[in-house]
């Protein structure tokens, strides 16, 4: 069975065009895809996703990445009758991945079996170095702390992409409350005693069009990203505070096999 994709969509800069084509080659390359729109989203966008073969999309506020990605995991969980690996990247990131790397995207997502645990997807060495230093330089000092609470080497945590299994997902649905789901997420799963892994992709490189913008290529960008690093590292200290609990997390009992016909 093909992987079911999660992305949440917020006012991307895209042309409907080339929102066609990636809507054409990820419906190819998932049993479905569940994405929340932000109400900030252009209509037109919104209305060719809705109407798109395999797309399952609902309209949401604009209240923050972490409430957009809690809301279609939980879309996506509840909605789903069948066993299948859950894969979440924010929807920039596909659109530049299908339009940059489809190959090793579409291999990626041909190989993709989480049957019981969460996968951390990071950048490999080779994309990180296209991304601004503001980027590379403050995302280095949570990639390291992340590396030292999960206890796996070599992390990257912080590229908006991930994997996990439906029994992965009732956990994060019962439990996720915090800021930065990408540092929330495994430790609420290695909390849950999941086995969680590490990987490394090709195919998430650094587009100037899709973060036009912002001040990423001159020292101004350090004030925003290094707030970011600020707030990733109070999450993975309130998660490792939290693996000392006692008492395991809860789990919901929604989604397959609970809702299978």
């Amino acid at each position: 069975m093909q992987p079911v994709l999660l992305a949440t969509v917020h006012h991307p800069n895209i042309s409907l065009p080339q929102l066609q084509q990636v809507v054409a080659s990820v419906s190819k390359m998932f049993s479905a895809i569940y994405v929340t729109i932000s109400s900030v989203t252009n209509n037109e966008i919104a209305r060719l996703l809705d109407e798109a073969p395999k797309f399952h999309c609902r309209i949401i506020g604009p209240h923050g990445a972490a409430d957009a990605r809690r809301k279609v995991l939980e879309f996506g969980l509840r909605d789903v009758h069948y066993a299948a690996s859950f894969f979440y990247c924010d929807f920039d990131k596909i659109v530049v991945a299908v339009e940059r790397a489809e190959p090793a995207l579409e291999a990626f997502v041909k190989r993709l079996q989480v049957v019981d645990g969460y996968q951390i997807v990071g950048r490999d060495s080779v994309v990180m170095r296209s991304y601004p230093a503001t980027w590379r330089e403050t995302e280095a000092i949570t990639n390291k702390a992340a590396s030292a609470v999960l206890g796996l080497p070599d992390l990257d945590i912080t590229a908006g992409c991930c994997a996990f299994s439906q029994e992965a997902a009732r956990y994060l649905l019962a439990n996720s409350k915090g800021l930065l789901t990408d540092t929330e997420w495994p430790l609420i799963c290695k909390a849950a005693k999941l086995p969680i892994v590490g990987i490394k992709v090709n195919f998430l490189p650094y587009d100037q069009a899709v973060n036009a913008g912002r001040d990423d290529d001159n020292w101004r960008g350090y004030a925003s990203r290094l707030r970011l690093a600020y707030q990733a590292l109070q999450s993975l200290e309130q998660g490792a505070d939290s693996l000392n609990r006692t008492d395991p997390p809860k789990q919901v009992q929604v989604g397959w096999p609970y809702n299978g016909y």
